[in-house]
């Protein structure tokens, strides 16, 4: 695969996450003239030591590398992607953009495909499954980096989006605070957030979650697999029932039985997973500055718009 440092258009974008300097190559490293250095990995840079507390989404991904991926027979992340953001194609082509917590890859294929400009970058070894998956891209780069601290100068990207990613961080409002200075004035953000609802309609898995999150990845994996097709099961047979197990029990009903797996391994796993609503998310980007404020048909998605900064008035 083609490194970073070879790509001539996302090295200029890179600053160093401590104090913003400019960085420079240096053999299989990057640096800054205050001698902070970041290595290169594989062709990946790596901003961050540890992938801290999403060593589960690492292992989730290299377990399931290219399941999400759209091919000829589906087309599923490509709608995940437009019911979540409300873009298209014409939105995104030509476009520099940010998919902040990219794991393996699947929307920033999305918007490779649709001719977009991408920078991925997420905190866990799924870059590297991401970096596989997107290799055939020439305009994409993957970075390892915390959302929290990411090496990018502000107003930076036309578009930055992250779906289903800033409700595992510590605080999903500091990291969105954090993403949101990178979109350049007139630039658009777009976030799926999980839905407070589903504290109630999920209320078992809320009661097992703080069980799950502390097991062993592979354990918690082998425990998934017996229990979600079993689940899936009870639910096909009698359908009446599918409510009080989801309840009880929670496990995906996605067709595909490895997605099934998946999904139902990343509700248990994850050491965050906060949920918010929408009057509480568009109060976010109030917040942040951020007009044409918009709701998304998957809750809770919202989109908002940067504002164009005024020229000076010219008095002459």
């Amino acid at each position: 695969m083609t490194s970073w440092t070879q790509r001539p258009w996302p090295a200029h974008l890179l600053v160093c996450p401590a104090h913003g300097g400019t960085l420079t190559a240096d053999g299989d490293s990057m640096q800054c003239a205050e001698g902070h250095a970041f290595p290169v990995v594989g062709g990946i840079p790596r901003f961050t030591p540890s992938s801290s507390y999403v060593d589960n989404f690492g292992f989730e991904w290299s377990t399931f590398p290219r399941l999400q991926l759209d091919d000829d027979s589906s087309r599923e992340s490509e709608e995940s992607f437009g019911l979540r953001t409300g873009l298209g194609p014409e939105d995104v082509k030509g476009k520099l953009i940010l998919d902040a917590g990219c794991g393996m890859g699947r929307f920033a294929h999305v918007a490779a495909r649709w001719g977009g400009r991408v920078v991925g970058v997420d905190l866990s070894k799924a870059v590297e499954a991401a970096a596989e998956n997107l290799a055939g891209f020439d305009d994409v780069a993957i970075a390892q980096a915390d959302l929290r601290k990411l090496p990018f100068a502000p107003a930076t990207f036309d578009l930055v989006f992250s779906l289903g990613v800033l409700h595992h961080t510590p605080n999903t409002f500091e990291s969105l605070s954090r993403i949101a200075t990178l979109v350049k004035p007139g630039g658009v953000l777009a976030i799926w957030v999980y839905s407070s609802k589903l504290r109630w309609t999920l209320a078992g898995g809320e009661i097992l979650r703080p069980l799950t999150r502390r097991m062993d990845t592979e354990k918690l994996l082998r425990t998934v697999r017996t229990v979600a097709p079993r689940a899936y099961a009870i639910k096909q047979r009698l359908p009446g029932l599918a409510p009080f197990v989801d309840l009880a029990l929670p496990t995906s009903s996605h067709p595909n039985p490895d997605w099934r797996i998946l999904d139902t391994f990343d509700w248990y796993s994850p050491r965050y997973q906060w949920k918010h609503s929408y009057p509480e998310v568009e109060g976010w980007f109030r917040r942040l500055g951020y007009e044409r404020i918009e709701r998304q048909r998957f809750p809770v998605s919202v989109r908002g718009r940067k504002p164009v900064e005024l020229s000076p008035v010219d008095d002459s």
